[in-house]
Order: structure tokens, then C-alpha cells, then sequence
């Protein structure tokens, strides 16, 4: 178990993974949480499939993390400026 947090304020108290998951699935299940994750699927899950799919994102050819947050960045430039001037 890890040890308390200085500030409690900062870190919440750890929790086993379990009532984590099980407080999550309970979250879920409120109408709130429906139309969020609903409106998520429609949003971001389709840029990351795009992503993926059309833009190379499944694989990275370079190794280290700064590396692989640049092409990151750089592809998350290139959707956001295509998605500019398919609207323009």
C-alpha cells in the first residue's frame, strides 16, 4: 500500500482497483453519463479512429517519448487544419 499523502487535499486517499471500477460503473449508469459518453463516441472517438486509420497513427516509427509527443502534435495540427478547410 502506498504511503499518506502529505496533503490530502492534493492526493486523494488510494483505492483498490476494484471499488474504483465498481464507483465508475455506478457513475455510468446515470443519465448524465449516458448522453456524455454518447456525445464522446461521436467527437473524440472518431478523431482517433481517423487518426489511426488515415493518418498513421497506429504505429510510430520514432522511439522516444519527445519524439513520439511531436508526431503527436504535428498530426493533431494537420486534423485540426484539414477539418479548417473542409469548412472554409
Amino acid at each position: 500500500m502506498r504511503p499518506a499523502s502529505p496533503n490530502p487535499a492534493i492526493h486523494p486517499p488510494y483505492q483498490p482497483p476494484e471499488r474504483c471500477v465498481a464507483e465508475w460503473r455506478q457513475r455510468r449508469t446515470t443519465e448524465d453519463a449516458k448522453s456524455i459518453y454518447k456525445e464522446r463516441a461521436a467527437t473524440a472517438e472518431s478523431i482517433n479512429a481517423d487518426l489511426k486509420c488515415f493518418r498513421g497513427l497506429d504505429r510510430f516509427l520514432v522511439r522516444t517519448l519527445p519524439k513520439v509527443t511531436c508526431v503527436v502534435f504535428w498530426s493533431a495540427i494537420a486534423y485540426n487544419v484539414l477539418k479548417l478547410l473542409s469548412q472554409a
